[in-house]
């Protein structure tokens, strides 16, 4: 079986074409929206980050201004000198007015502690207390060390006897003051504390799985979601830890654990030299890329099956007719495109074949053509064609062209005047007028002139001229012949003479000019051989004596008479009897004319043998006489109307008629033993050995009936007549009459008989 290679490749081909550019397309979207939500996730963590930055050095900013201001205040200013022992209560109160405002909502500040060495004394939210029997002094007064007059530090509860917070939380933030501040030796500290779980709630839930990072200028975590975190360096973390150097102000960094991918994202602020971070999972970052991805896949991988649906069934669409094509060239019994390769391969061996045929077919054309156009010529010459079909046969053979510029035309026929006392024999008179029409289509231009023809014994050539004057004419014309009888002598050493007619006008007019040339050549009984004849110059000033005849017409009679076919006839009869006034100049030339007619009917009468003798029913004068004796073209027309035209076109069709009836009754008998089987009109015109649409038209004309229903309608006289006289089934009978199956016959039989065959069988059963 042949492999149907170029629908593969079709489906592959419109594949790759569909897919790739679905799959480029889809890479490129998913790697350009995931580069733009990866982008616009990294700014929002960035802006996240600047935003928690904002948030808690607000609370950071207000509470280093509240605190600055109380540290800056006269209350405070005298509290530093004064021992706040019972006696200054109202200062006491003061002071403990100014720090409960400094706790607020805002601030969320919980406690406020200053401790002054100098005077011995500790004031926090529990009250005031000497100093020295404080349980943590040591601690408070280990914060005189730090670096800076203010700081930020991280405190533990754990650290401390005294409760400081009353949070949960175990870490808390503080801010320490020295003081006093406008002097060098510092005896103060002015200490506000913020739970750190206080400021880990100002930590939005951007995500669960993002971890929030506040570090000090030292690495040290300052503030975490997780408490354990709180405390610990950097270094100790498990994702960051030795993996990340804030250096830039702010940025993303990317770190690897356990083979996870994170990404930091982080901010230093210029306040306190805190670091704000972010800690994500790439997994997590990506996961609405990874969404995106998903939709991407499944929109291509949709697009992608219904492009390969698509091209399938486009493919097998248009592979079709190419399937169908090469098929039919598998069938040719030719081969011409047989053997191995793909589709086009066997269309194009067979395509070469065709080509290489039909190059064979022009050149058999070709020459059949040059048999063709000799046989039109012939026909043209013997009077055969009417207007139209010359007409229509000039412009098939390309000969219009040159023939629509001839002003006049002329008929020349060449004769080889003997054979005698010459090297040739006889039976070399057909190669030597082969060679005159050679010779005579070389010497004269193909544009003046129609293809030289062999008729009879004559070489015969039409010769046009577009000259307006036919003296010029007559002197062209004298040249060519006389060129062409000159080289005949020369080449082939012959003897010949040429006949040229009258000039003419109408191609029409080539019969008669034909009849003129060979008239003119009989006048080489009195001129002698080699000599060239034009009728005009033997006849010149006299009437021609070759008499127009509507042969055309005469035909076209006859042929209507054997057809009985009656008004077809009785019209003709009158254009002959027209035709036959026109053509003819003389009464003598009308009489011969008539003569003629009357010889041609006679003769057909004769071969129908419907005439005994020559002479009219009821008459004993000579037809001819008859004739003669009419001098009135009506009564003319009217007699040949009468005596044979009528009788003969009755006798053709009382013959015809017998015929087609027994022919009738010959199909009919046919049909009565052949009706059991699966009979056609084919089958019986081929043992009648006639054409079938002839059979055709002969059954239906003498029946009334189309060869079918006239079987049909047998069949079903048959089956009425096995109803009532037989035992056979209903499906018996089907099978019988060539039925496919019985609910056909019953539903034929129902049409007809308006019963089915059982309802017709109880009732004329018997009768």
């Amino acid at each position: 079986m042949r492999n149907q290679s170029m629908l593969v490749k079709m489906i592959v081909y419109g594949c790759i074409l569909s897919v790739l550019p679905v799959v480029f397309l889809g890479a490129y979207a998913y790697t350009q929206s995931a580069k733009q939500v990866r982008e616009r996730v990294d700014q929002a963590e960035l802006q996240y980050v600047r935003q928690l930055n904002a948030s808690i050095e607000q609370v950071l900013t207000t509470v280093d201004h509240t605190l600055t201001n109380l540290v800056e205040s006269n209350v405070m200013d005298q509290s530093l000198y004064s021992p706040l022992g019972a006696l200054h209560f109202q200062l006491y109160n003061h002071l403990k007015s100014e720090i409960t405002h400094l706790q607020s909502f805002d601030t969320k500040v919980e406690d406020v502690i200053i401790v002054n060495e100098q005077q011995d004394w500790i004031v926090k939210n529990s009250g005031i207390r000497r100093l020295n029997d404080h349980p943590d002094r040591d601690t408070y007064l280990a914060y005189f060390e730090l670096q800076h007059d203010s700081s930020w530090v991280l405190l533990d509860k754990s650290a401390f006897t005294d409760a400081i917070s009353s949070y949960s939380c175990p870490q808390l933030v503080a801010l320490v003051k020295k003081l006093p501040a406008i002097r060098i030796d510092k005896y103060g500290l002015a200490i506000a504390t913020i739970p750190v779980c206080q400021i880990a709630q100002m930590m939005t839930d951007g995500a669960e799985a993002e971890e929030v990072i506040v570090l000090d200028a030292d690495g040290q975590i300052m503030v975490h979601r997780d408490p354990e975190m709180i405390g610990r360096s950097l270094a100790s973390h498990p994702v960051l830890g030795g993996q990340v150097a804030f250096e830039a102000t702010s940025g993303q960094v990317q770190v690897t654990h356990d083979r996870e991918l994170f990404t930091v994202t982080y901010y230093k602020s210029g306040l306190n030299g805190w670091t704000y971070a972010t800690v994500v999972s790439i997994e997590q970052l990506t996961r609405e890329s990874r969404q995106i991805g998903w939709l991407t896949l499944g929109i291509s991988l949709g697009i992608i099956l219904t492009s390969i649906v698509s091209v399938w069934l486009v493919s097998r669409r248009l592979y079709t007719p190419l399937n169908q094509l090469v098929r039919a060239i598998e069938r040719d019994p030719s081969g011409g495109g047989a053997g191995p390769g793909n589709e086009i391969e066997v269309i194009e061996r067979h395509i070469t074949a065709l080509f290489r045929s039909h190059s064979n077919l022009e050149r058999e054309m070709r020459s059949h053509a040059q048999q063709v156009s000799a046989l039109f010529l012939s026909r043209l010459y013997a009077g055969q064609l009417r207007q139209a079909e010359i007409a229509d046969k000039l412009a098939y053979f390309g000969f219009s062209g040159d023939a629509s510029g001839w002003k006049r035309m002329a008929v020349a026929a060449l004769q080889v005047d003997t054979l005698e006392h010459s090297r040739y024999e006889p039976q070399d008179m057909e190669l030597l007028l082969f060679a005159m029409m050679n010779i005579a289509e070389e010497v004269v231009p193909k544009g003046s002139r129609l293809p030289a023809v062999l008729v009879d014994r004559s070489l015969v050539l039409l010769l046009g001229s577009g000259e307006e004057e036919q003296q010029e004419a007559d002197q062209r014309l004298y040249a060519l012949t006389e060129s062409l009888k000159r080289l005949i002598q020369q080449y082939l050493d012959l003897s010949v003479s040429i006949g040229i007619s009258l000039w003419f006008t109408e191609m029409k007019q080539a019969a008669r000019a034909y009849d003129e040339a060979l008239e003119a050549l009989k006048y080489r009984l009195r001129l002698g051989k080699g000599v060239i004849v034009p009728l005009g110059s033997v006849y010149a000033d006299k009437p021609s004596v070759i008499i127009a005849y509507p042969d055309r017409t005469e035909h076209e009679l006859i042929d209507a008479v054997k057809l009985a076919d009656e008004a077809e006839a009785l019209r003709l009869l009158h254009s002959w009897m027209e035709e036959a006034e026109l053509k003819t100049r003389l009464p003598g030339e009308y009489q011969l004319a008539l003569m003629r007619l009357l010889n041609r009917l006679l003769v057909l009468a004769q071969e129908a043998n419907a005439m005994h003798g020559g002479t009219s029913a009821g008459y004993n004068v000579s037809m001819h006489d008859e004739v003669l004796a009419l001098h009135v073209g009506e009564e003319i027309e009217e007699w040949f109307k009468d005596k044979l035209i009528v009788p003969l076109v009755r006798l053709f069709g009382e013959r015809r008629d017998s015929a087609d009836q027994k022919l009738s009754e010959r199909i009919i008998d046919l049909i009565a033993h052949h009706y059991a089987s699966e009979f056609t009109l084919d089958d019986c015109a081929a043992k009648l050995h006639y054409n079938a649409s002839y059979l055709s038209n002969i059954f239906k004309k003498e029946t009334n009936m189309t060869f079918s229903e006239y079987l049909a309608a047998y069949r079903l006289q048959m089956a009425k007549r096995w109803l009532t006289e037989t035992d056979m089934t209903v499906k018996e009978i089907a099978e019988r009459l060539k039925y496919t199956n019985s609910h056909n016959f019953i539903r034929a039989f129902r049409k007809q008989e308006d019963m089915t065959p059982g309802q017709y069988r109880s009732r004329y059963r018997g009768v």
